[in-house]
């Protein structure tokens, strides 16, 4: 018995020809603006209409899932932004704060300088004090000596928030509190300098201009300490 080997028949491609050019010529109709136009409200209406209504049925999980996705970054940009200007009001906050105690301390620094302006006499008007100035700078030793003791009696005088002030001044930059040191009275500068240590005093005399540190050293010379 002999068997012989069949030959597999080619596939029929001819016949998907014809539903291939259905399905491509639909597709267009309903792309194509004017022939869509036709189906929409032609005589095909009804059924376009219920065809458009089953398609929006079956696709509205999916417009809502893509309408939470959308909520829910724009919730997400919402939160970002809130903490953003959350934290520009804390930083405004502090600055405000900052401000209003630098404000605070001025005033108190202004009042202690009236006071101090007020009770003080005024020393360089005398001509025994011009005098006994300079007979401090001609001297060597005892000029020293008695500049010591004139800054011993200025700081003697000194008020609780003179003694805050000079620890303020000195726990200052020499250029800061130069800055400030030259919108007040000179005897109320000398007195408070006269808590300070010597160098703290140098470096902030270094700092302020000539004509100012000249004016404050000739009138309290025990400020050269």
């Amino acid at each position: 018995m002999i068997v012989t080997r069949q030959r597999r028949k080619p596939f029929p491609w001819k016949r998907l020809i014809l539903p291939v050019i259905a399905i491509v010529l639909a597709i267009v109709a309903f792309v194509w603006a004017p022939s869509r136009n036709v189906i929409a409200n032609g005589p095909l209406a009804p059924a376009w209409k219920s065809g458009s209504s089953a398609f929006d049925t079956i696709a509205a999980p999916f417009h809502f899932a893509a309408q939470n996705q959308l909520l829910t970054q724009r919730n997400q940009q919402i939160v970002a932004l809130q903490k953003q200007v959350a934290d520009l009001k804390s930083q405004d906050d502090a600055k405000d704060k900052k401000i209003s105690a630098l404000g605070a301390q001025l005033g108190t620094l202004q009042a202690q300088a009236a006071a101090a302006r007020n009770a003080q006499p005024n020393a360089s008007a005398s001509p025994g004090a011009a005098g006994a100035a300079s007979a401090s700078r001609a001297s060597g030793g005892f000029g020293n000596a008695a500049g010591a003791s004139s800054a011993n009696d200025l700081a003697s005088g000194a008020t609780a928030n003179m003694r805050r002030t000079a620890s303020y001044w000195a726990n200052m930059e020499p250029e800061n509190a130069a800055k400030l040191v030259q919108k007040l009275p000179v005897p109320y500068v000398a007195q408070v300098m006269a808590l300070m240590s010597p160098d703290a005093v140098g470096a902030i005399l270094d700092a302020l201009p000539a004509s100012y540190a000249a004016q404050l050293t000739q009138e309290h010379p025990e400020l050269k300490r």
